[in-house]
């Protein structure tokens, strides 16, 4: 775990546990759900320090809340990231680093194949902001022809929803790097068991959380995870919109998070049985599934993911 990974994680886990002994943390083992929407401070100094920026107390849960706070610092140890941020859903989650990154006139190349609510964003509503999408194929094909003076990102999706194909995350960095784009992936489907995109050179990473790190189909929630700088800018963008998790949806989220890769594991094995089973079906035309060898992008998914 990185240091300030560390430091974070301990941070959070003292606001939430409440207390020390001179052994260290004295508090529960399960995480407690902090529901408060305000916080109190302890003297003026305090919100003095805070108004001026210089102090990380809690005052807001849409600012932030510590039960938030241990689910970000377990994303962020999971995506080797310095930090994390979790948000109402994971379109909060695309829609806020987006426009984190993007402002009117800046120009964006994202593949084709999206989730649904993602590819809607980039036609319907981006263009209103006078944000203009390019899109190109899995492969990338075509995406040098469209870099221009304003072109600012690059948003990919792999493994694609519902689909299953495939973006090289080698290809995809070293065309953001070339042209000085800022690379943010959806990883929603492989999760950071399977695939660590910062890891390959990618600036951000977002999740739905609805589904696998969740894994209980009991919370609605997103995931954001980057350097300090990106987070930075994209929990400010959470703030204005609107977009934060609340404290129940957090606590589901991190009692998921604990058996995110014995799950995600066991899914992988069940996956490829059905798959092959489906494969040799007389009345199955096509399997999309890429452990199959016959699936398109089979060599890729051995090469840059686990499982």
């Amino acid at each position: 775990m990185p240091k300030k990974t560390a430091r974070r994680w301990a941070d959070a886990t003292r606001a939430i546990h409440g207390g020390e002994s001179k052994h260290g943390v004295n508090g529960p083992v399960s995480t407690p759900i902090v529901r408060s929407s305000t916080f109190t401070f302890a003297n003026t100094e305090e919100m003095k320090r805070w108004a001026e920026g210089k102090s990380k107390a809690y005052i807001y849960t849409r600012y932030g809340n510590p039960t938030l706070a241990v689910a970000e610092a377990r994303l962020a140890q999971l995506e080797n990231a310095e930090a994390a941020l979790v948000t109402a859903s994971g379109m909060a989650a695309i829609s806020s680093s987006l426009l984190a990154v993007l402002k009117a006139g800046d120009e964006l190349i994202a593949t084709r194949q999206l989730y649904g609510g993602a590819y809607r964003l980039l036609r319907d509503v981006l263009p209103r902001l006078g944000i203009r999408v390019h899109h190109v194929e899995a492969d990338l094909e075509g995406a040098e022809r469209l870099v221009n003076a304003n072109t600012r990102a690059l948003y990919v999706e792999t493994p694609t929803n519902p689909t299953l194909r495939l973006v090289d995350l080698k290809k995809a960095v070293a065309f953001a790097r070339r042209h000085k784009l800022v690379s943010l992936i959806d990883s929603t489907f492989a999760t950071p068991i399977l695939q660590k995109p910062l890891d390959w050179g990618f600036d951000i990473v977002v999740h739905s959380a609805t589904k696998y790190l969740g894994g209980h189909s009991d919370l609605i929630g997103g995931a954001v995870a980057a350097s300090q700088q990106w987070v930075h800018k994209v929990r400010e963008m959470v703030i204005f919109l609107g977009g934060s998790m609340d404290p129940e949806a957090a606590f589901l989220l991190t009692r998921g998070i604990k058996t995110l890769e014995t799950r995600v594991r066991r899914q992988s094995e069940n996956a490829m049985a059905v798959a092959r089973f489906l494969e040799r079906h007389s009345k199955v035309a096509a399997v999309h599934y890429p452990g199959l060898p016959s699936h398109p992008d089979h060599r890729l998914a051995r090469r840059q993911m686990r499982g």
